[in-house]
């Protein structure tokens, strides 16, 4: 049978929906059903070698722990990717109407998500009833859905189509104001942990050998949260120095802003007194929690914060949002600020 690139997706997606790697909730709201939020403090404490972080309230108040210090960014790295959007959209490179057919995006998809394309088609009411990827592969959407659901639901296959689609000149360039942020392939790094190798990604994309080589793999991926955590640990990295400034930059972005910012809060919650926005994106791989936010004040004051953690189980990972939670309470409430502060002193 003819091998194409529609057959490959449904092929490897349905084979790869017993190994998902972990997907931060868009939002990550705490869960009811986590262990006690001051638990992550405690891991802090017990922990403090698998921390990075950076806290900075904007009215004096910061922590700062390994800021310096290259660990996994998993997801949270994407904002270099919407910031060098936001620069092409300035620049007049790209519109934010312009049409892509979801095969071009679904071309880079290759499972492995946590259900993040799948949301992201649920989102923009792309019928896909095969449960994998779009019934109709001409079907267009807008770039600036794919930054959307990109930032909303951390869509990999939205993430590589836009760094191919602005150019990795573009895109390093933009890294290059936050040193030591790693852009990565992320085709290239699934490919990685199906074949065991390191493949050229534009290679898989048309060479049918390759391709069926990957749909005879993907068996063999390990299917368990601790199973993947070896690959997780090599993955692309950064400082939650360079996440941090990333993220206070991106407030005074209208069109970066105006993505982090969207829905970050949601079911009817409103934003605290006295604060015009709150950006954020996360991440996560197996033994991996990544957190970014950027602050708005009324008043013009801004906030940021990154933290990266490493070598979580996943017990702990089951409470991710609570950090997320915590991290943002930290830069609205000083005394929440100062446990962070006491749990990494």
């Amino acid at each position: 049978m003819l091998l194409t690139r529609r057959h490959l997706l449904l092929t490897c997606g349905v084979a790869g929906t017993a190994a998902l790697l972990p997907v931060l909730p868009a939002g990550a709201a705490p869960s009811p059903d986590a262990a006690r939020p001051d638990d992550w403090p405690a891991w802090f404490r017990a922990n403090p070698q698998h921390v990075a972080l950076v806290l900075d309230d904007g009215r004096g108040g910061r922590v700062s722990h390994r800021a310096h210090e290259r660990q996994p960014l998993a997801s949270a790295v994407k904002v270099v990717h919407l910031a060098a959007y936001a620069k092409a959209v300035e620049t007049g490179l790209v519109r934010p109407d312009d049409k892509v057919r979801v095969r071009e995006w679904e071309q880079y998809y290759l499972g492995l998500d946590g259900g993040a394309h799948q949301a992201s088609l649920r989102h923009l009411g792309i019928p896909f009833s095969n449960g994998v990827t779009a019934d109709d592969p001409h079907r267009h959407v807008t770039l600036d859905d794919l930054v959307a659901v990109m930032i909303r639901f951390s869509d990999n296959a939205a993430a590589d189509f836009l760094r191919h689609r602005l150019g990795d000149g573009l895109v390093h360039a933009t890294a290059a104001r936050w040193p030591v942020l790693q852009v990565p392939d992320v085709l290239a790094e699934v490919l990685h942990l199906v074949l065991g190798r390191r493949v050229d990604p534009q290679r898989y994309l048309c060479d049918p050998r390759l391709q069926l080589e990957v749909i005879g793999r993907f068996p063999d991926v390990p299917k368990t949260y601790e199973g993947q955590r070896p690959w997780a640990r090599g993955t692309w990295s950064g400082t939650a120095a360079g996440l941090n400034r990333a993220h206070r930059a991106l407030t005074a972005v209208p069109t970066a802003r105006a993505h982090l910012e969207h829905g970050h809060l949601g079911h009817g919650h409103e934003l605290p007194p006295g604060v015009a926005g709150i950006g954020f994106k996360g991440g996560s791989l197996p033994g991996v929690v990544t957190v970014g936010f950027g602050v708005r004040w009324a008043d013009g004051r801004v906030g940021s914060a990154a933290v990266l953690v490493k070598e979580v189980d996943e017990q702990r990972f089951g409470t991710s949002g609570d950090l997320v939670a915590s991290v943002l309470k930290a830069l609205l409430e000083p005394a929440v600020l100062r446990q962070f502060q006491a749990s990494l002193s």
